[in-house]
């Protein structure tokens, strides 16, 4: 009887192991432990909430999709983790580091309602394709209305997406805390006071996306937007009377009858298109990947701040290091190493992690070019016909990883690096393959503001500010942020300099 019960422990679900495995569907991929029936549900509401914005935009179907990957961690206690943060209330978030651009979102949840994991998932969503297939001038506030329009967005017992469900939990307060449109059409947004970006947002969003007289109003003005309008001609141009609009939007607020439309929105099936383990070194490492941070820490203008970012990563690098010796023969492993040990600015420590890795796969793309920005970091310490040799050395091995995979762009940023980190300039070509890379992951600030540096090197200042934008414009407040906005207005000043005042 003993044996039996030994027997029947092992083979009951509780004792099984749970695995990482890795989901692809048409637009993401999707690292869970969930088992393939949770991971369904999940990737059918995804590939829903994508379908529905190619539909309500018009993207073209014949455009390559940027594939986010979506990493389902156990409960949002792992998430706070991955932030560093604590009792913060998050439900998920998407960012980005040299990994691409990715989400996380927890299987179980402590708060109960209408804020779920999932409407937190599809609001980050919603920013990650607005800013991946239409980079453009947005005001802040529609930037977080048609996240929250997208989140709120329910999929129905019979399968279709209720587009435009009110945000229930918004609450009833935006009527009570109502900012008058006319400022927050016509003013900076530095003087409007006390405006609920997020609830407010998605009542404007909602009332011009839904309204027959507005609609056509508002893609106008942000048409305008777009081609570089000042923010209240746009708005006078295409709304006419902003007050009269104002007082139509708060009527149809207070009416509280929000129209939605069911929308049947086909998805490819089978929804999971190829499923497979991942590596136990990779596996092991998925709760540093979800926190590596890789972007400028040194504007965060608080030391105490700073000192916590610092230490965060720190801690982070640590891990990384103490696993990639547990799973020392494991590829993903010492690339992880050598990319953790390069952004903490230990070349040395990461050329040796890339040579270790290039010694086992000779042909790693990843690892050809993280020895190449070591060696490029090493031509910008030398001088004369040494920095020759070392940058044309890293370029070598950047333009080895490129033809390994023309499709990956981080080796044409280690082209772009050969000369950058040399202290040698850049031809224009160069330049422009970086542009392409910044066209192909526009939400990476790093690769961002290397071509916004540049183009401005290079007194290209148009083209500058239209690439510095989406930082300076960030809804959130953050150092890349003020750093962002510094620099617009000393370009601004250098255009006008040169007689080209709106950076033309």
């Amino acid at each position: 009887m003993q044996a039996l019960a030994a027997v029947a422990l092992l083979l009951s679900p509780v004792a099984a192991r749970a695995e990482w495995r890795k989901y692809d569907t048409q637009h993401f991929v999707i690292y869970s432990e969930a088992g393939e029936k949770e991971v369904t549900r999940l990737a059918e509401r995804l590939e829903a909430v994508d379908g529905l914005m190619r539909m309500a935009s018009g993207l073209k179907s014949e455009i390559e999709p940027v594939k986010v990957r979506i990493y389902q961690v156990a409960s949002d206690d792992e998430v706070e983790k991955a932030l560093n943060e604590h009792n913060s209330g998050v439900e998920g978030f998407y960012t980005t580091n040299i990994f691409g651009p990715f989400a996380v979102t927890p299987r179980k949840t402590h708060t109960e309602g209408d804020f779920t994991a999932e409407l937190v998932l599809h609001h980050e969503y919603a920013h990650h394709f607005m800013l991946q297939y239409f980079p453009a001038v947005y005001p802040g506030w529609y930037v977080e209305g048609y996240a929250e329009l997208i989140g709120s967005s329910k999929v129905l017992p019979d399968g279709r997406i209720a587009y435009g469900m009110p945000a229930r939990h918004r609450g009833d307060e935006i009527s009570a805390s109502w900012t008058s449109m006319e400022d927050i059409l016509l003013k900076a947004p530095d003087k409007i006071h006390n405006f609920d970006l997020y609830g407010q947002g998605w009542a404007m969003t909602h009332f011009l996306t839904f309204s027959p007289k507005r609609a056509p109003q508002f893609r106008k003005y942000l048409a305008l937007l777009t081609a570089g309008a000042a923010p209240a001609d746009a708005a006078r141009t295409a709304f006419g009377d902003i007050g009269e609009l104002n007082r139509e939007a708060h009527r149809y607020l207070d009416a509280g009858s929000f129209e939605y439309r069911p929308v049947a929105v086909p998805i490819a099936k089978p929804v999971i298109q190829k499923s497979q383990p991942i590596g136990a070194g990779e596996a092991a490492l998925i709760p540093e990947i979800i926190a590596f941070r890789d972007d400028d820490p040194s504007g965060i203008k608080k030391d105490t701040e700073r000192a916590r970012e610092l230490k965060a990563r720190a801690d982070t690098l640590a891990h990384v290091k103490e696993k990639a010796a547990r799973f020392a023969t494991d590829p993903f492993a010492l690339y992880f190493l050598a990319q953790a040990e390069y952004g903490a600015g230990d070349y040395r420590a990461a050329e040796a992690a890339a040579d270790r890795l290039l010694a086992l796969q000779p042909g790693h793309v990843r690892g050809l070019v993280v020895k190449s920005l070591c060696v490029a970091e090493a031509a910008g310490r030398a001088d004369g016909a040494q920095r020759a040799q070392l940058a044309g050395e890293a370029r070598r091995l950047a333009q080895q990883a490129n033809r390994a995979d023309p499709n990956d762009p981080l080796p044409l940023v280690a082209y772009y690096q050969s000369y950058h980190l040399a202290h040698l300039k850049a031809p224009k070509e160069a330049v422009n393959i970086l542009s392409q890379v910044v066209a192909t992951m526009p939400q990476d600030t790093h690769m961002r503001m290397l071509l916004v540096d540049a183009l401005a090197a290079d007194r290209r200042f148009a083209q500058a500010i239209a690439f510095l934008m989406p930082i300076a414009n960030d809804t959130h407040p953050s150092p890349q942020r003020d750093a962002a906005q510094a620099l617009l207005a000393q370009l601004q000043a250098e255009a006008a300099k040169e007689g080209k005042p709106g950076g033309g």
